[in-house]
C-alpha cells in the first residue's frame, strides 16, 4: 500500500471517527449540560437535531458530487462539522447549542456519504473490501473509546471540551484530504439542470415517513403522515421517470439494487438493537460500567473488520444468494445463543462475533453491489441514497427497537430478548425474500 492509499484510508478513518464518536461521547455530559444551560424537558433535541441534519445532508451530497470534485465537498463537510463543534463548545445558551449541533450534523451527513463513495474511486476489489471493513469498524471502536475519552475529559475539564476535541482531528483530516483526494476515475458534469421538484418531493416524502414512525404524540397524526408519505412517494416515482436528469435515478433501481436497499435498511434497524440496547441491558441488568459494556459488544467490530479481509475468499466459494443467507443465519444464531446465555457477559461477547461477521458481510456487499451495478453517471447519487437508507434505518431502528425493549412480555425473561426476537423476525423476512422473490435472479 503506497503513501497515497495510506493517506486516503487515514482520512476516511478520521472522518468516520468524528461522526461516529459524537453521539456516545456527548451522551455522558447530558446531565451536566442540562443543569448548566437550565434545560428542562427538551434535552433530547441535542441528539434529535443532529440526526435530522444528517438526514437532510445525505441525499443532496450525490447531486453535488455529480457537479463538483469530491475533494471540495469533503472539505465543506469537514468545515461544517468543525464550525458546528466550535460553536457547540462556545454555546452559552441551549438555543445556540441546538443550532450548532444542526450545523455539526450537516457536516456529519456529508462525511458519512463520502465514506461510501471514496473507496469506489480509490481502490479495486478485493482491497476495497479491507478498506470498507476498516472504516465500518470505526463505529464499534468508537463505542469503547467514546466513554473512555469522554469520561477522561469530563474529569479534568468542562463539557465544552467534548466538542473542542473534534477540532484538531478535523485539521489533520483536512490536511490528509488535500494531499490525497485526487482520483483519476472521478468525473463531474455541470451541464444538467438541478431537479428541484424531485428534490423537494423527496424531502417531503422522507420527513413524512420519519414523522409517521417516530412521532409519539398521537396515532392519528402518525397515520396521516404515513398516508402523505405514500401519496408523495408514488407521485415522486412517476414524476422522476419523466425527468432527463432526475434527482432520484429511478431507472437504477433494478431488482438487485432494490433488494440491497431493503436488506441494508433492515440491517440498520437490527444494528441499532445491538448497538444501543445491548449496552443498556448490560448496564441495567448485569450492572456493568459503560466501559465494560463497550468491551462486551466490541467483538461485533472486531469480527466485522476481520471478515472484510477474507470476504473475497468467501465470495469465491459461494453464490451471492448463499453468502447473504449465510450472513442472515449467522446473525440469527447469535441471537439464539445470546438468549440462552444472557446472564454471562463473556458468553454474550463470544456470541457477538457471529453478529459482527454478519454485519460485515451484508454492509460491505450491499455497498459494493450498489457501487458496481449503478451506472457510473449515477453512482454518486446512488451511494448518497444508499447512505441515507442506512441513516433512516438507524433512526427508525433506535425508535422501533426502543419500543420493543420497553415491552413487558410474559414469554421473555429480559427486555433484550424482545429486541432479539424482533431481529429474528426481520431476518426470517429477509431469508424468505432472498430464497423466493429473487431466487435465481441475481448472480455473483
Amino acid at each position: 500500500m503506497n503513501w497515497k492509499s495510506i493517506g486516503v484510508v487515514t482520512a476516511l478513518v478520521l472522518v468516520m471517527f468524528m461522526s461516529a464518536i459524537e453521539t456516545c461521547i456527548v451522551s455522558l455530559a447530558i446531565p451536566t449540560i442540562k443543569n448548566d444551560l437550565n434545560v428542562t424537558h427538551s434535552i433530547s433535541l441535542i441528539f434529535a437535531i443532529y440526526f435530522i441534519a444528517i438526514v437532510i445532508a445525505n441525499p443532496i451530497v450525490g447531486e453535488l458530487l455529480s457537479r463538483t470534485k469530491i475533494i471540495y465537498i469533503t472539505l465543506v463537510g469537514i468545515s461544517l462539522f468543525t464550525i458546528g463543534s466550535l460553536f457547540s463548545g462556545l454555546s452559552q445558551t441551549f438555543m445556540m447549542l441546538i443550532i450548532s449541533r444542526f450545523v455539526q450534523g450537516l457536516g456529519a451527513g456529508v462525511m458519512m456519504s463520502l465514506s461510501q463513495i471514496v473507496p469506489k474511486l480509490a481502490f479495486d476489489i478485493p482491497f476495497r473490501y479491507k478498506v470498507m471493513g476498516i472504516v465500518g469498524s470505526v463505529w464499534g471502536i468508537s463505542s469503547i473509546i467514546g466513554p473512555l475519552l469522554g469520561g477522561g475529559i469530563l474529569e479534568i475539564a468542562s463539557w465544552h471540551w467534548l466538542f473542542y476535541i473534534n477540532i484538531p482531528i478535523a485539521v489533520i483530516a483536512m490536511i490528509m484530504v488535500l494531499l490525497t483526494f485526487h482520483f483519476e476515475r472521478e468525473t463531474t458534469s455541470n451541464a444538467s439542470k438541478l431537479d428541484l421538484r424531485g428534490l423537494s418531493l423527496f424531502y417531503v416524502f422522507i420527513f413524512s415517513l420519519t414523522f409517521a414512525v417516530m412521532y409519539q404524540g398521537g396515532i392519528i397524526l402518525n397515520i396521516v403522515a404515513l398516508i402523505v408519505a405514500i401519496i408523495v412517494g408514488v407521485y415522486l416515482i412517476k414524476s422522476e421517470k419523466k425527468q432527463s436528469n432526475p434527482f432520484i435515478p429511478v431507472m437504477e433501481f433494478n431488482r438487485s439494487i432494490i433488494l440491497v436497499f431493503i436488506t441494508d435498511f433492515s440491517y440498520a434497524i437490527i444494528l441499532m438493537g445491538y448497538n444501543l440496547y445491548m449496552p443498556s441491558f448490560l448496564q441495567e441488568y448485569l450492572h456493568l460500567s459503560p466501559l465494560q459494556s463497550g468491551f462486551v459488544i466490541f467483538p461485533i467490530s472486531f469480527a466485522w473488520l476481520l471478515l472484510n479481509f477474507v470476504l473475497d475468499k468467501l465470495e469465491s466459494k459461494m453464490s451471492r444468494e448463499m453468502l447473504y443467507l449465510f450472513a442472515f443465519t449467522s446473525l440469527m444464531l447469535c441471537g439464539i445463543l445470546v438468549m440462552f446465555g444472557t446472564s454471562s457477559p463473556i458468553f454474550i461477547a463470544v456470541s457477538l462475533l457471529l453478529a459482527g461477521m454478519s454485519f460485515g458481510i451484508v454492509y460491505t456487499k450491499d455497498s459494493v453491489i450498489t457501487q458496481e451495478e449503478s451506472d457510473p453517471t449515477n453512482m454518486k447519487k446512488m451511494m448518497s441514497l444508499y447512505t441515507l437508507t442506512k441513516s433512516i434505518g438507524n433512526s427508525f431502528g433506535s425508535t422501533i427497537m426502543g419500543y420493543a425493549y420497553a415491552l413487558s412480555l410474559s414469554f421473555t425473561v429480559y427486555h433484550i430478548h424482545n429486541v432479539i426476537l424482533l431481529s429474528i423476525i426481520i431476518l426470517i423476512g429477509l431469508i424468505i425474500l432472498w430464497t423466493t422473490v429473487y431466487r435465481g435472479k441475481i448472480t455473483n
